[in-house]
């Protein structure tokens, strides 16, 4: 359930621009206190709440702030 939870958060994340490990450091340099599954749970079913916490990371660690995502790639049909 463990690596579920981290997958879920590492989505919730990467949506606002930052990747999981900075997003926990930022929030252990903040002391806040939430385990992966309650994490897991407010990516799902509170977006607004997750990116608050989100911001929060961002601000406390610096290394969340220039994280750039990569480019997506096109649905390209291979027989095209």
């Amino acid at each position: 359930m463990r690596s579920l939870w981290i997958q879920r958060i590492n989505a919730g994340t990467r949506q606002h621009g930052v990747n999981y490990g900075n997003f926990m450091h930022g929030l252990n340099k903040e002391n806040i206190q939430l385990n992966r599954k309650v994490l897991s749970e407010l990516s799902m079913q509170e977006p607004y709440s997750f990116k608050a916490l989100v911001d929060i990371s961002r601000n406390a660690f610096p290394g969340n702030k220039n994280v750039v995502l990569p480019p997506r790639k096109a649905n390209v049909p291979i027989n095209a």
